[in-house]
């Protein structure tokens, strides 16, 4: 009996291993359109989109291919597809996902499009709830300022994610994180973004998951700004903090009640902007909330496998999480937190987002379907001639996170300047030091699911950051 189930395991080993396999070659085929990528494996989907590991076999570079399937099917579709190529064309940055090649396949219902990027390890969400371990106050401090550093670049230029959650922030071993998924990011116009063609269906339906949703979304309010992805932030912090998401709404309805009874209820001014009326008497039947105390919201129970509380953690997280978004911290304001002052006196040397990125974003809200199927197509055709794919940088910054010697430690990620005399973000700043009494001066980030979860602790010290 035993060394018949000794031969058998092995065989339907073998039987799930090529049905693997035949699943991986159904999933992509695009050996016509271009053969110098094989794919080896899937590692993970997400509601738009699967994603294989492949090797590239004119660098021998082992990446990630990214599959939107039937990306034309759908106006949904086809926007969400033209948002993420422009986003990632031109940007080359340590923190956010890279867009090495791009090509297209004919599908039943519409072209099939193929993004090639890093291949990351696997992402936040396995890294907080992979363990029963607690992550160190360093690491959780770590991977938020790369997160900062990441939506710096990107505010800077006017464009907001709009879909951060920990499964869409990408990691490796090193502690290396990356913003991916760029489907549902948006320009914001003068620090704005107008909602009027986002009726109520389609704000609760597909802007951010919901235990990640800013108030202003989930509301539906008619304007919301980058100010959406310093909500997600705060939910990100708490959920490194906690090993558990801190609202964790599984309707609209439930998430609005969340919201109303422990933040509190929306100002006068607030209510008067919500579009759905019947989100606003649903948010008036709940009486008016004071809210609770942000230590009740974000609890520490004592334990041995828990760092001790951290009044700056708790203190940063109240003021990325205000209900109203024009009190909310903005990503400088976040940098300059105390919880981050171990990176306050560190130099970056980095370029601003391109000003190309914003004037392609302005166009995709306004094409009719016909109209996003020809860009998609058109840009798809520019990117196999290498007209925007972005160009390798040659910043320091750059080049001390690829040198031999930052492979053998933990990477050095320092942190974007800082804003210049206040207001919107001073994006053709290139350089600057930062010391520890500084201030900011404004008064105003593909479900990437690694097939195994990897413990970074065994990897990365953050205590080792050097300045650059």
């Amino acid at each position: 009996m035993r060394s018949s189930n000794g031969r058998s395991k092995p065989a339907f080993n073998r039987i799930l291993d090529d049905l693997a396999r035949r699943q991986l070659l159904l999933d992509f085929q695009f050996a016509a359109a271009n053969e110098n990528y094989e794919a080896r494996r899937n590692i993970g989907a997400g509601a738009f989109g699967i994603v294989c590991e492949a090797v590239d076999h004119s660098t021998g570079e082992i990446v990630a291919i990214k599959k939107i399937g039937h990306a034309s099917a759908t106006p949904t579709l086809a926007r969400r597809t033209l948002r993420e190529i422009r986003v990632l064309r031109y940007i080359r940055h340590e923190n956010i996902v890279e867009l090495k090649d791009i090509f297209r396949v004919p599908g039943s219902l519409g072209i099939n499009v193929f993004m090639v990027m890093n291949l990351m390890e696997g992402s936040l969400h396995h890294v907080i709830h992979g363990s029963t371990d607690f992550l160190e106050y360093d690491l959780v401090v770590f991977f938020l300022y790369q997160l900062l550093r990441g939506l710096k670049y990107l505010h800077a230029a006017g464009i907001a994610h709009r879909d951060l959650k920990p499964s869409n922030l990408l990691v490796n071993s090193d502690c290396h994180l990356r913003i991916a998924d760029f489907g549902m990011a948006k320009l914001a116009l003068n620090d704005r973004m107008e909602n009027s063609d986002e009726h109520c269906f389609y704000m609760t339906q597909h802007v951010a998951t919901l235990p990640y949703r800013a108030p202003e979304l989930l509301f539906v309010m008619p304007e919301h700004s980058t100010s959406v992805d310093m909500w997600a932030v705060g939910c990100i912090l708490a959920e490194m903090l906690l090993k558990r998401e801190v609202f964790p709404g599984r309707s609209v309805s439930v998430q609005i009640k969340i919201l109303v009874t422990q933040v509190g209820s929306p100002t006068e001014e607030m209510k008067s902007l919500i579009c759905c009326e019947r989100t606003k008497r649903y948010i008036e039947n709940l009486g008016k909330q004071p809210g609770w105390n942000w230590d009740e919201i974000v609890p520490f129970e004592p334990s041995e496998s828990r760092p001790k509380p951290n009044p700056e953690a708790i203190d940063l997280i109240s003021k990325l999480m205000k209900m109203d978004s024009k009190e909310r911290f903005d990503v400088l304001e976040a940098i300059y937190h105390p919880f981050l002052k171990q990176f306050h006196s560190t130099r970056i040397t980095e370029g601003a987002c391109p000003f190309k990125v914003k004037m392609d974003m302005a166009d995709v809200e306004h094409l009719s379907n016909d109209e996003l199927i020809d860009a998609v197509i058109n840009d798809i055709r520019c990117a196999s001639n290498n007209d925007y794919l972005s160009s390798p940088s040659t910043s320091p910054t750059s080049k001390a996170l690829n040198s031999p010697e930052r492979k053998q430690r933990s990477m050095s990620a320092a942190p974007p300047q800082r804003q210049g005399n206040g207001g919107s973000l001073d994006s053709s700043v290139h350089s600057e030091t930062i010391s520890t009494d500084s201030r900011a001066s404004s008064n105003s980030l593909s479900d990437h699911n690694s097939s195994s979860y990897f413990l970074v602790n065994d990897h990365c010290n953050p205590l080792q950051i050097t300045s650059l």
